[in-house]
């Protein structure tokens, strides 16, 4: 049987997925109004139509962004809730065999 372990800097990954990840859904809450709210170029119909294709193109990336950043978000502190629970173990065995108990586990994410 193959023994299970973990890296503790997985933890510390995890944790700057979920930065990173917010810092994406800020990115597209600032793009979303110079993206989405276009004046035509000219009065014509062509340059309204073409406004309106765009703001519609751009509402259904900013959509997909969205929810890629959330999956990260997700995904990252899972990483770190994963970490966490093998650090408990991990220090619960420590424990049990040494009859000590270890200080601290990694934080939560978020």
């Amino acid at each position: 049987m193959q023994a299970l372990s973990f890296d503790p800097a997985a933890a510390s990954i995890g944790s700057d997925v979920v930065r990173g990840a917010m810092q994406g859904l800020q990115a597209g809450v600032t793009a979303s109004p110079s993206t989405t709210a276009l004046v035509p170029a000219g009065a014509d119909e062509v340059s309204a139509q073409a406004a309106l294709a765009f703001a519609a193109e751009a509402t259904a990336f900013l959509a997909l962004h969205t929810a890629a950043q959330e999956e990260l978000v997700r995904t990252g502190t899972a990483v770190v809730d994963i970490a966490r629970m093998y650090s408990e173990v991990d220090a619960a065995a420590a424990g049990g065999v040494l009859g000590i108990r270890p200080p601290g586990t990694y934080r939560m994410a978020g």
